[in-house]
């Protein structure tokens, strides 16, 4: 296509020349030098355009061979391309993979990590909480270790942790005799024969033959005498035991629990101080109900049924007409409600049966009241105390959680000692209205019986004065 442009841009050259020459032969005689040059010149443009067109063909050779090497090397990069694209997709997934595995293994060394640090704190509460470390004190330092320290827990570690377990179980089936350092009943460190048990019994005598129990410090490298009142059947225990004098002894299966009963014997007086003021309200209404109870014991004590024998000879004196006898004799028996009943039935001798059974039962009706005094006021006590105990509860834990909402809740034993003093009053309560209600129901059965017994022994004596009229 260029070797056409440049015969269309030669013959257009000639064209002009020609009409150009034209012009000037008309012009000019000089037609003939002119067309010399003309001529001269178009051979050299023939020239000029054929050396052209070998320098485009060497040139279009060149460049369709630089293009096929350019497309050569374009597949060739292309393959490649895709080659390492494909290598990448690889790579990035087998990437993804070992960035999943390797969380993985962080996982399940972050929980290796976590077992062994809860079982080495786990440890170190179990050997706190019994007398075995205080002979092996160095296995606290290492359990401390353990858990203090920031590194990944090795083997040397899990083996620690082992070998204190296996310890452990060792050690709480030997019975362990020994000479020893431990902080006395007085509070100061002494020496003395020490007797352990397992884990869960410690036992101290010394040299004056004072024995008693030993329990584990905070720490539980130190052994210290418990404090309070151990009962003197425990001390004669211990003391058979270290003699070998006796093969039984005093077991403390609650690992320590059990010292709180001797260290924090409390006294009635404490117990009343530590309810409040609801306290001392029951202690008012129990002595109350007391004196009521007394009273009533006392009054009905007194009374009894009128016997066999009493009735008869009542009787017999209204069946021979010694009407004034009979009454002077129900007067002399003025502890037998029934007499007293048939005493009022006497004045009303000759009247009809209904204006004696009106008379027996206003004489029952007078007489109920007297028997069942107090009676109404013991059973609204018996019902007030647990009322006034669960108030006293209610208040005091309602006083506890407004201490915690001040100071937290981070003292389980305050919260605990907080509740229990708390219901204090409740079991006060309780205690006081179970006996009552007891009480009640024995005097509230001997009222029924008194009045079951007059009534009964009233309507023989109206039977008895009918036939004695009628006769």
């Amino acid at each position: 296509m260029a070797k056409n442009n440049i015969k269309y841009t030669i013959l257009l050259s000639v064209i002009i020349l020609f009409f150009t020459a034209g012009q000037l032969f008309a012009q000019s005689e000089g037609w003939k030098k002119i067309a010399d040059n003309v001529n001269k010149d178009q051979d050299q443009a023939l020239l000029d355009t054929a050396e052209m067109e070998q320098y485009v063909k060497m040139d279009k050779a060149a460049l369709e061979k630089e293009l096929a090497n350019l497309k050569s090397q374009d597949a060739k990069e292309q393959a490649e391309y895709t080659r390492l694209e494909k290598e990448y997709e690889a790579l990035r997934a087998q990437e993804a993979q070992l960035k999943k595995d390797l969380e993985n293994e962080r996982e399940e060394i972050q929980a290796i990590e976590d077992a062994v640090r809860a079982i080495g704190k786990d440890a170190i509460s179990i050997s706190r909480d019994n007398p075995i470390t205080a002979e092996f004190p160095e296995r606290k330092e290492v359990l401390e270790g353990i858990t203090q320290s920031t590194k990944f827990p090795g083997m040397n570690w899990i083996k620690a942790l082992i070998e204190f377990y296996f310890s452990e179980i060792e050690e709480s089936g030997r019975v362990v005799r020994r000479e020893g350092k431990f902080i006395g009943p007085n509070g100061e460190e002494t020496s003395g024969e020490i007797l352990r048990i397992g884990k869960t019994t410690t036992y101290y005598k010394l040299s004056d033959g004072t024995v008693g129990f030993l329990e584990p410090e905070a720490d539980g490298t130190t052994l210290k005498a418990v404090q309070g009142k151990t009962p003197g059947s425990m001390i004669s225990n211990i003391k058979n035991f270290f003699d070998k004098s006796s093969d039984i002894t005093s077991i403390d299966i609650s690992s320590g629990a059990a010292f709180v009963n001797f260290r924090d014997e409390k006294s009635f007086a404490d117990w009343l101080e530590q309810g409040g003021a609801i306290m001392y309200v029951l202690l008012a209404l129990g002595i109350f109900a007391a004196l009521i109870a007394l009273e009533r014991l006392v009054v009905l004590g007194t009374k009894s049924k009128a016997s066999e024998k009493t009735m008869d000879h009542i009787k017999s004196m209204a069946e021979k007409g010694n009407w004034k006898e009979a009454k002077d004799f129900c007067s002399s028996k003025s502890r037998i409600p029934t007499c007293q009943m048939l005493d009022s039935a006497l004045e009303h001798v000759g009247y009809s049966q209904d204006v004696l059974e009106n008379a027996l039962q206003e004489s029952i009706l007078k007489q109920s009241p007297k028997l069942e005094r107090f009676l109404p006021t013991l059973a609204l006590l018996a019902t007030i105390a647990p009322l006034l105990g669960l108030l006293g509860t209610v208040s005091g834990m309602i006083q506890t959680f407004e201490v915690l909402t001040e100071v937290g809740s981070g003292d389980p034993a305050m919260l605990a000692g907080g509740i229990s003093v708390a219901l204090l009053t409740t079991y006060f309560g309780l205690s006081l209205a179970i006996p009552i209600m007891f009480v009640h129901h024995l005097l509230k059965a001997k009222v029924e019986k008194i009045l079951v017994d007059m009534e009964e022994k009233g309507t023989a004596f109206i039977i008895t004065l009918l036939k004695q009229g009628s006769k």
